[in-house]
């Protein structure tokens, strides 16, 4: 073979391997990303990416879950379906599949229950004996003046369902009444979200029960009574844990005040804690009030609340949380939510506008007290807002963390690893827009310019090679 052949043939062999190794690698990559999709998420605050605490939670999920995206491939959400493709590639037990509900208009109907309706790119997360349904309005937060959507809760919800179907019991919180508390609607929907199982006790007539997890006091305005103080320090013994909940008109309540103070190194002052900084609110569109934004301290269970950089709020007014100790024997006592270094104290609950004299500084408007040796808990605010203001307002309107912060709590004060909270993640659009004209000129480069340019140049060379 001559050196002419010979280059020919190596040439033409050289040309055979490359468009072999062009065609397997193809190959490889749509195998690769059928299993674990190359998409990289750039936004700021990972809005695709699961948290530490889901990836973890996977690592051991051994239940085999089905969840079904109620759209065929070209109608589905493409943020909620990223989102879902990261479950599956994470535990092989999760799998999710498109159902095009007009070829398949009857699959949903087991699932419809409680008056729910399925939608379009509605979410089913099936485990077999239990399932959970979400409206496609459920995985995002919408503002409810503009229609717009502010935050996706796709990994919010949908960890909480897997947890839900994989579980074989239930977390119970229980509401005290019998002091004029108030309705606490929203708290309840977000502890029935995350599996918790909600009733109701009157510490007056009956006993606390013994499957309790949690107590929640919301704005009492009646005292409770020595016997009903001696059936919370009981519970507590037992390693139980308590929220109070309180506020301007929570007055007269000695017993209760008492205990909290003593037993538990939380006092509650009379004196209102009065916000000045005005960088510290959130005015409400359409009324005259602001929220307060406290400072939250650093604490497991608000550093995901922290480092997402979410906002909680709280009416204008709240009651001075004191902390009678740093600790006393094997219970601490930590502030958890202050006001400014400008805020001042009052005790004219007529006239809250400073005359002078005031004392500036950071103050305490909710506590939390650990007993380490009974492995319970109490935790106090001086303001209801994180429970009671309209729950549109909280997680829509606003995007405000006041539900997540109360459930990351509840999850922290039970002591269950398993109760964490998934935070939302606010909408973030880190898209590359184009104009018609962009979109032109890039796909006439791709698609048209580079092929035939790569075409011309190999038909230049095998030319002058077969004049060799």
């Amino acid at each position: 073979m001559n050196n002419v052949k010979k280059y020919k043939f190596v040439s033409s062999v050289a040309i055979a391997i490359a468009v072999v190794l062009v065609i397997v690698v193809n190959v490889f990559v749509s195998v690769l990303n059928n299993k674990l999709p190359l998409k990289i998420d750039l936004t700021s605050n990972k809005m695709y990416e699961l948290s530490d605490k889901t990836k973890e939670y996977l690592k051991n999920y051994d239940t085999p879950v089905d969840i079904y995206i109620l759209a065929g491939e070209s109608e589905q959400d493409g943020n909620i379906r990223t989102v879902l493709d990261k479950y599956a590639a994470a535990n092989k037990n999760i799998n999710v599949t498109n159902i095009n509900m007009t070829s398949n208009p009857t699959f949903g109907k087991k699932y419809v229950t409680d008056g729910k309706s399925l939608q379009s790119n509605s979410v089913i997360v099936d485990g077999g004996d239990k399932f959970k349904t979400y409206t496609m309005t459920e995985l995002y937060g919408v503002n409810a003046q503009t229609g717009q959507y502010t935050s996706l809760n796709v990994e919010n919800k949908i960890t909480s369902a897997l947890k839900y179907v994989s579980s074989e019991t239930q977390q119970k919180a229980y509401l005290i009444k019998g002091h004029n508390e108030i309705a606490v609607d929203g708290a309840k929907t977000k502890l029935e979200s995350e599996n918790f199982e909600v009733g109701e006790v009157n510490t007056l007539t009956d006993d606390i029960p013994s499957d309790a997890n949690m107590l929640i006091v919301a704005k009492p305005t009646a005292d409770f009574s020595k016997e009903e103080i001696t059936k919370l320090d009981s519970y507590l013994q037992k390693g139980g844990n308590i929220q109070v909940y309180l506020d301007v008109d929570s007055k007269n309540l000695t017993n209760l005040y008492d205990y909290l103070k003593l037993s538990w190194g939380i006092g509650v002052s009379d004196n209102l804690v009065i916000e000045t900084d005005t960088s510290k609110s959130v005015s409400l569109s359409g009324s005259s009030m602001s929220l307060v934004v406290p400072n939250v301290k650093s604490y497991e269970f608000t550093d995901s609340i922290i480092d997402n950089q979410r906002t909680l709020a709280y009416f204008p007014y709240s009651r001075l949380i004191t902390q009678e100790f740093e600790s006393n024997g094997d219970i601490s006592v930590t502030p958890v939510l202050t006001s400014s270094e400008k805020a001042y104290t009052t005790s004219n609950y007529e006239n809250v506008s400073k005359v002078g004299g005031e004392q500036d500084g950071e103050y305490p408007v909710s506590e939390l007290s650990v007993d380490a040796k009974h492995a319970s808990s109490v935790y106090v605010s001086g303001n209801t807002m994180l429970l009671t203001i309209d729950e549109t307002t909280l997680t829509n309107n606003y995007g405000l963390a006041n539900y997540d912060y109360f459930m990351n709590l509840t999850n922290f004060m039970i002591g269950n690893e398993e109760s964490f909270t998934v935070d939302e993640k606010t909408l973030v659009n880190n898209v590359i827009t184009l104009s018609d004209l962009g979109q032109t000129i890039i796909f006439a480069f791709v698609v048209i310019i580079i092929p035939i340019t790569v075409l011309i140049i190999g038909l230049v060379i095998w030319i002058k090679r077969r004049n060799l």
